[in-house]
């Protein structure tokens, strides 16, 4: 029971008492036997006391069962008496330590710590350590002071540290760091000892979620700074194998440009660094999607859309699949590769009127799906395919839409709708990789995804044909490269704008080797 419970008892208890003795004629059988008493402990307020010779102190009982008396161990050293709930301790002429015992009527009693002499003060330690922000526990372990209120302590440099007393009976305290930089805390005793405490708070040292990056060519990684002073830069030994670049406040995105290996490293504000092993290697194989699994592209900075990603009148989609197997009437035989259900989507489906063996490249667009495009080219199974649409806004009529399948333009066998309605489009919203309408899923393998915002040329399609391209190329808005440098990913972060994610529906454990992951001129 706590001490306010032990006290509110006591008030009962009275109570209790009061109404006995009130009680008139017929009431003793209303009257039950006491139980057992619920005792308090005896508390002071100084447990350990410090005096000279021949020197007085009082010591309070903020608690106990009143009737007390006193008793030293040795009273040659010091001797105590008692009167109500005041403890006078008196020092003798020898110099040592004892105990002076206090009990209460209930005999419940208490020690008082007695030390005479002339002490030198003491901490616990002389100096500490720190980062901003960190607290750690000192004690004064000796001195010339019976209470906290004894102890002068003066801060020489109150923004670096302050100081609090934790324990209102103890000289226990807390330190804690506010700035970087250096202090002293000095204790001052009754007899003028001193006692200085050095107080060092350095900058926060550097954490990054991963201190041995590694990167596909091409590829990019983003890594977290979690703890550090603000104010980051990044910068890589060899830029050749691997590009660093801040994005952000505490993030930055290292991007694969040679095999090899190269330093990155990180510094901040205070001067601090920390220096990480970047490795960049040729990757093999590609994300297999399998039958279900897809990217999700939510197109937003610090969740705020990038509206960079609407109102375009200029788009060039390009991919490389592979696709396992071809979808059903379940999914309306339609293998989504990328983009926007009913706004701008690059998909493979069945011709009109055709066999539903038979499956070509085709652009789907406008809110009823009214404009389709579709090549000549049939798709096969387990075959990779680069494959490209471009959107060309200066263009008028069928000149306005393009699809590539390898590197060549096709010719078109369906052109349906009017393409000249298909301007200020918006890939803000509802943006996937290996998915539509929910369903239709790839159901294959995929190597790289790039979305740019102009149209590229027949020349500059047949030039990136099973490439991947340099992330500062003009209009290249975003990259993602969908290779095993790290097993099992969650996501993939685009090498070219800002990092935007391509979030996998579930993770990625299954891989599909590609020969145009080889290293490349």
């Amino acid at each position: 029971m706590n001490h306010i419970s032990k006290y509110f008892s006591a008030l009962a208890g009275l109570a209790l008492s009061a109404a006995s003795v009130l009680c008139v004629s017929g009431c003793e059988d209303k009257i039950e036997t006491e139980g057992p008493k619920d005792l308090y402990e005896v508390i002071v307020n100084k447990p350990v006391v410090r005096i000279g010779q021949n020197e007085t102190v009082e010591v309070r009982i903020i608690l106990g069962n009143e009737d007390y008396s006193v008793w030293s161990y040795d009273t040659e050293i010091a001797g105590a008496s008692v009167s109500g709930d005041v403890v006078t301790i008196t020092s003798g002429s020898r110099n040592g330590a004892t105990t002076v015992t206090v009990t209460d009527g209930e005999g419940v009693s208490a020690d008082i710590s007695v030390n005479v002499g002339l002490f030198e003060l003491e901490l616990s330690t002389d100096a500490l350590s720190l980062e901003p922000e960190e607290s750690r526990n000192i004690t004064v372990s000796m001195g010339n002071f019976s209470s906290n209120g004894e102890l002068k302590i003066t801060v020489a440099d109150e923004g670096v540290a302050d100081i609090v007393n934790t324990d209102l009976l103890r000289p226990y305290y807390e330190v804690s760091a506010l700035s970087v930089g250096s202090t002293t805390i000095t204790f001052r005793d009754t007899k003028g000892k001193t006692a200085v405490l050095d107080v060092t708070v350095n900058p926060f040292e550097i954490i990054v979620s991963n201190l041995l990056p590694r990167v596909g060519v091409g590829g990019v990684l983003t890594v977290e700074i979690e703890q550090g002073n603000g104010g980051y830069s990044v910068a890589s030994s060899d830029e050749t194998v691997v590009l660093a670049k801040m994005d952000g406040e505490d993030l930055f995105r290292l991007t694969g440009v040679g095999e090899g290996q190269a330093t990155v490293t990180v510094t901040d504000a205070m001067g601090q660094s920390l220096t990480l092993n970047a490795t960049v290697v040729n990757a093999t194989n590609a994300a297999n999607l399998g039958s279900g699994n897809y990217f999700s592209v939510p197109f937003t900075l610090d969740g705020v859309v990038d509206e960079s990603f609407s109102g375009l009148d200029n788009i060039t989609f390009e991919s490389r699949i592979n696709i396992s197997s071809l979808n059903g009437d379940d999914n309306a035989s339609i293998n989504t590769v990328m983009g926007v259900e009913k706004i701008f989507l690059l998909r493979v489906d069945v011709h009109k009127g055709g066999s539903k063996e038979d499956r070509y490249l085709q652009l789907s667009a406008d809110d009823n799906g009214g404009i389709r495009y579709e090549g000549s080219t049939k798709i096969e199974p387990d075959t990779w395919y680069d494959v490209a649409v471009v959107l060309d806004g200066s263009k008028s009529g069928s000149e306005r839409i393009s699809l590539y399948v390898n590197g060549t333009k096709e010719a078109l066998q369906l052109t349906n709708g009017n393409p000249d309605e298909l301007k200020d489009v918006d890939l803000t919203s509802n943006f996937y990789i290996g998915r539509s309408d929910g369903k239709r899923p790839l159901n294959g393998a995929i190597t790289f995804a790039r979305i740019w915002t102009r149209a590229l040329s027949d020349t500059e399609i047949a030039a990136n044909t099973g490439k991947t391209v340099p992330a500062s190329t003009d209009g290249l808005a975003a990259n993602w490269i969908f290779t095993d440098v790290i097993s099992n990913a969650s996501s993939f972060v685009s090498s070219a704008g800002s990092p935007y994610e391509a979030i996998a529906g579930s993770q990625i454990t299954s891989w599909l080797a590609d020969s145009a992951l080889s290293p490349q001129e």
